[in-house]
């Protein structure tokens, strides 16, 4: 257990909340408790999936592995493709997604790290976000130059709220499609389904699992992560070499995203990918 290898660090940081956020995490929530009194018809299972499968890859493929930890590269229109889709995801525009990422990493399981298990698996779950942000108010777009550059494609998405654009279109889609319970499924409860699978990478697996990796945090491996969102979960091998963009080592470590972008390698879709270690 974290709690039993870290000092908890003395706080002096009074409560300070991100009520836009909040809400929108409250909200969010509290709407998608109707998918308890309306069932799924196929068709919303359809656009579920579906969109799970597209948002779940661009966030580890696009937001995570291309743009925060460059481990390959690729034309602009696949850079493109992947951070307007994962900001489908409503995880936040890609430069403040990259920034508060690569703050994980330079203070992992200390203080100052964003969402450290220090503060409660709670906060590191989910609370952390309903946070004011240490450099809220800034431009991550200054702070992670490198995130979007000058393209005004991806530097829409961290100007204000334009972030949620993207997701707002996958809501019309599911309306189009299936009306509002479409939305419910195709859009409400597939966030909700992302974001917590997402927010165990941050708890779960600073706390529970598997540590073939001598690391100096407390980063570990959760298999049933690791297939939720198709290879994010071997957590513990990513902090071994943060730049691999291939997360599953092993033969029995199922990373989709990295099957993925094998494949995509193969083909010569993108190219100079970071390989993982040799065994």
């Amino acid at each position: 257990m974290i709690g039993t290898t870290l000092p908890r660090p003395a706080s002096t940081d009074r409560l300070r909340l991100n009520w836009i956020q909040s809400f929108l995490v409250v909200s969010l929530h509290v709407c998608g408790l109707l998918c308890f009194w309306i069932w799924p018809r196929a068709i919303d299972l359809a656009l579920f999936l579906g969109l799970y499968f597209c948002t779940t890859f661009a966030i580890g493929i696009g937001y995570h592995r291309l743009l925060t930890h460059r481990g390959f590269k690729c034309n602009t229109w696949l850079r493109r493709i992947l951070t307007w889709m994962g900001a489908a995801a409503l995880q936040g525009g890609p430069a403040r997604w990259a920034r508060i990422h690569r703050r994980h990493h330079q203070a992992t399981d200390k203080h100052g790290d964003p969402h450290t298990p220090l503060m409660g698996f709670l906060h590191a779950h989910m609370g952390w976000i309903m946070r004011r942000d240490a450099e809220e108010g800034s431009d991550y777009r200054e702070l992670v130059p490198d995130v979007s550059g000058d393209d005004p494609w991806l530097r829409v998405l961290d100007k204000g709220a334009l972030f949620t654009l993207p997701w707002f279109l996958t809501g019309i889609f599911c309306y189009v499609l299936a009306g509002w319970r479409g939305v419910l499924w195709g859009t409400i409860a597939r966030t909700l389904t992302l974001w917590h699978f997402t927010w165990c990478i941050n708890s779960v697996c600073h706390v529970w699992g598997q540590r073939p990796n001598n690391t100096k945090d407390e980063s570990r491996n959760v298999w049933w992560l690791g297939l939720a969102t198709f290879g994010e979960g071997w957590h513990n091998n990513h902090h071994a070499r943060p730049t691999a963009a291939v997360h599953g080592w092993q033969w029995y470590e199922v990373d989709l995203s990295g099957y993925v972008i094998r494949l995509l390698a193969r083909v010569g879709i993108i190219w100079q990918v970071v390989r993982a270690p040799r065994g």
